[in-house]
């Protein structure tokens, strides 16, 4: 599980930042603490019905910052407050 002290330099407030962890969770399916490419691509299709799987990719490694495969919680956090 992610320390959310790990994220205190974000410009989030603390109610914003939960709620943020309970999206990060829901769309966590597995539980393991990372999102992977086929759990972000759920997440987009249900905000947006018409995308492509090469839009979900592309989105997908866009919000992955550090290329490693894998979205964590930090870097959702900048996806959704982008």
């Amino acid at each position: 599980m992610t320390d959310l002290d790990a994220v205190k330099d974000i410009d989030v407030d603390a109610d914003d930042l939960k709620e943020l962890k309970q999206s990060f969770d829901a769309c966590d399916s597995n539980g393991d603490g990372w999102i992977v490419v086929q759990e972000f691509s759920a997440l987009l299709r249900s905000l947006d019905q018409d995308m492509s799987e090469d839009e979900c990719l592309l989105a997908f490694e866009l919000t992955d910052a550090d290329g490693d495969g894998s979205i964590s919680f930090e870097e959702f956090i900048g996806w959704w407050t982008e």
